[in-house]
């Protein structure tokens, strides 16, 4: 990727992230919330509701945040999360992640690679309809990714490996992607959001889909009703005969239209009013797998001074007492961090220690490197729950290691604005959400990285981006990917010292909700009402 094509991506991908993340500060954690592990963020089938088993019928009423810039346009439908909670019904896309952090297959068959992730090869689902009455085939995938390539969607710098110009098409339900180089794992790249639409498509706020839900009408700022797809091919759902989706911006106003029976489905309730109905019998609180859950701490540029110098970044890792900020930023909900991204999702390195609060370690180490009057500024803001909280007592805990650390505490509108400062912060408060952990690699680290927020770059980390990239067996997988973190446990810019659990809200009616990935816009499909 040139310099320029990665200029577009960055700037792309924090299009995305302040777009889907706005608003969704809300959440904390919470106690009392059912942690099923199996992607359902609402209660199963001898849940609160007392169902046997799903139920047909009724319309499902949920709320989420939406804005003056939600749109049909199923090329931008991670503007907000009623767009994608939307798209997620009305399309379908090839394959899902799973409950457990893996690929699941929708729309395709099968997704396979050769034995170097050279070429890929894509096969369709026989029988899938468009609801305008057109069989699904591997043009409309074809004609899919390329749009979505060309027209720079958020999903475009996901893609930028595949040779969509040399595609070969097999027949009608199969094709062969050449890639750029080898490519491991793209199939966990299309569980990204890459909602597939009719070839020749033009006007993408109607581009008609092949999900369970056909879109009856749609208000920008109000919502959107869905009504249940007659000829949708799974034969198990979709259960619901309709789901309405209304765009309510507050919190605290979505858990009161809950309460007051306007709604069945509140999304993103804050922690504060999650623990005040926690006894609440006529709400069940929901919260997704805990791979899920975000990840709370701090990036450092290593590139940078004084974070050249690997002893000042492990100092401030051993300064931070992860006990208490599970106790202060997530109330004790959470769990604890181990400066790592992907905990509880599929090659996450468990064999790593966890890292302990101390304090005199941290002051030999700032000793040895020249630094015992380490004083830093961390650029933080209230943008997301999490990123001055958790720097707030940062702040307080490095003190003890003989660090002074001030806040520069940016506004919410200010905080994404600008990628160059954004990306390029020295030192920044994080709450990242999870993706499977081959995709954060390629985002995040070596000279090639999309979001390069710590720097890491040359040398050794491109070695160990390069084999991850590459990884198409699974042994080769879970080596390579327990090689860059054990890498990044000891080199690495990140610290994390909590994760914690997003929240929702719903009646006890309210069953299979699936977050699949993305627990502040879930999907509907096996949705249904007790």
């Amino acid at each position: 990727m040139t310099e320029s094509e990665r200029a577009v991506a960055r700037r792309t991908l924090l299009r995305t992230a302040a777009g889907i993340t706005a608003g969704t500060a809300m959440v904390g954690a919470l106690a009392g919330c059912s942690d099923d592990g199996d992607g359902s963020m609402g209660a199963g089938g001898d849940g609160k509701g007392g169902s046997s088993g799903p139920k047909r019928g009724g319309r499902l009423r949920a709320a989420f945040i939406g804005g003056s810039n939600e749109t049909a346009d199923v090329i931008k439908a991670a503007n907000t999360p009623i767009d994608y909670v939307r798209a997620r019904v009305v399309y379908d896309e090839l394959c899902v992640i799973g409950p457990d952090g893996g690929v699941q297959m929708q729309l395709a068959e099968s997704i396979e690679p050769n034995t170097d992730g050279t070429e890929w090869t894509i096969r369709v689902r026989d029988g899938v309809r468009f609801s305008n009455g057109r069989k699904v085939g591997i043009d409309d995938v074809l004609y899919t990714l390329s749009t979505q390539i060309k027209q720079q969607a958020n999903t475009a710098p996901l893609l930028v490996d595949v040779d969509i110009a040399n595609a070969r098409r097999k027949d009608s339900r199969t094709a062969v992607l050449p890639m750029k180089r080898p490519h491991g794992f793209l199939d966990l790249v299309f569980t990204q959001g890459v909602f597939v639409f009719p070839e020749d498509t033009k006007n993408f706020e109607k581009a008609p889909g092949s999900g369970p839900f056909l879109l009856e009408n749609h208000r920008v700022g109000q919502g959107a009703l869905l009504k249940r797809n007659p000829d949708y091919w799974s034969d198990k759902g979709p259960f619901l005969d309709e789901l309405e989706l209304l765009s309510i911006a507050d919190g605290e106003a979505r858990l009161n239209a809950l309460k007051a029976g306007q709604v069945d489905y509140a999304a993103s309730i804050s922690l504060v009013a999650g623990r005040a109905e926690r006894q609440n019998g006529q709400i069940q609180l929901l919260t997704p797998p805990k791979w899920e859950w975000p990840n709370f701490g701090a990036m450092l540029k290593r590139n940078q001074a004084p974070f050249k110098d690997a002893r000042v970044v492990e100092a401030l890792k051993y300064a931070v007492d992860r006990e208490e900020m599970v106790k202060r930023v997530t109330l004790g909900f959470g769990e604890l961090g181990n400066d790592l991204f992907g905990k509880h999702l599929p090659y996450y390195a468990e064999d790593l220690p966890q890292r302990e609060y101390d304090p005199e370690r941290a002051k030999k180490l700032l000793k040895d490197a020249g630094a015992e009057d380490l004083s830093l500024t961390i650029r933080t803001s209230d943008y997301e729950y999490g990123l001055t909280e958790g720097a707030v007592v940062l702040a307080d805990q490095v003190k003890k290691a003989g660090v002074k650390i001030k806040l520069d505490k940016v506004p919410t509108g200010d905080f994404f604005a600008d990628p160059k400062v954004f990306i390029g912060a020295h030192f920044q408060s994080a709450n990242r959400k999870p993706r499977p952990l081959p995709l954060d690699v390629l985002f995040f680290y070596g000279s090639e990285a999309l979001l390069p927020f710590t720097g890491l770059a040359g040398g050794k980390i491109d070695l160990l981006v390069d084999r991850v990239r590459s990884a198409v067996a699974d042994e080769r997988r879970r080596s390579s990917l327990s090689d860059i973190q054990h890498y990044l446990y000891d080199e690495g810019g990140d610290m994390v010292w909590a994760k914690a659990p997003v929240l929702a809200a719903a009646t006890p009616k309210v069953h299979d909700v699936k977050s699949l990935g993305y627990p502040t816009f879930p999907s509907f499909r096996d949705a249904y009402l007790a």
